[in-house]
């Protein structure tokens, strides 16, 4: 990614790619006023934006790293645990207990001592078969399944967000609206679910799809396929009044 490889046409440059993420993330700062997320993918390189974001997630390929669960333990922030690509809720589960629990471990060469992180909590991002096919789990009985799970843990803040891409939707992207509204509406259904569902994990950018790096295409993806701005502007108002309406 950008950290590894600032530009996609040029050879790996690690230490501009630190300058320019950390730009990137000063500039929605600046101009929006609105603090940023992004994927700990590599838990050292936290240390480069641990203090302009307000978010951090674990991948689904990472949630059962342990040094991912004990680095989430001493994040101050909202950490969200993906469910692996199995799909096993089991494992999402104990990767968010131990993020809520302090522990004494090695990180950069230091022991060190975190009081564990109380907002870590599930993201649901389906999962993939053995032979390949891909399944949701952001249905409404899926997220039912969810909270009951969390109720039977010592767990605080139950709380998911929703990945609207990836395996829930197949990685086809223009579903991501009709998912996003399908889980709106089990929030609406369910009380239970409006104060468990916290929030939805949308891929979007400017220009829709994707494209490859040769293309040149300003606002288009080089990696997965976004809905576009249009589309993004209807999710966000769909949501806006969807929420209207269950606090109402």
């Amino acid at each position: 990614g950008m950290l590894h490889q600032p530009d996609p046409e040029k050879g790996a440059n690690v230490l501009d790619g630190i300058a320019a993420i950390r730009e990137l993330h000063m500039e929605v700062l600046k101009q929006t006023g609105m603090s940023t997320a992004d994927e700990m993918l590599y838990p050292d390189n936290l240390r480069y934006l641990s203090d302009i974001m307000s978010y951090v997630a674990v991948g689904a390929r990472s949630v059962e790293n342990q040094q991912h669960r004990l680095v989430a333990s001493g994040i101050d922030v909202p950490t969200g645990m993906k469910n692996p690509t199995s799909g096993d809720m089991g494992v999402m589960l104990n990767s968010i207990y131990a993020g809520q629990h302090a522990h004494d471990f090695i990180f950069r060469e230091w022991e060190v001592k975190s009081d564990g992180n109380p907002y870590t909590h599930a993201i649901l991002r389906g999962s993939q078969s053995k032979h390949g096919q891909m399944m949701p789990n952001y249905h409404y009985e899926d997220l039912k399944l969810l909270l009951n799970l969390y109720n039977e843990r010592d767990l605080t803040y139950p709380a998911v967000v929703v990945d609207t891409n990836h395996c829930n939707s197949a990685k086809h992207y223009k579903e991501q609206l009709r998912i996003a509204q399908e889980v709106m509406h089990s929030r609406k259904y369910s009380e239970e679910l409006a104060g468990f569902v916290k929030g939805l994990m949308v891929e979007s950018y400017i220009e829709e799809g994707n494209c490859k790096v040769e293309d040149h295409v300003y606002g288009k993806s080089i990696t997965d396929a976004c809905i576009g701005w249009d589309d993004t502007k209807r999710l966000i108002s769909m949501v806006y009044d969807y929420v209207q309406q269950t606090n109402g």
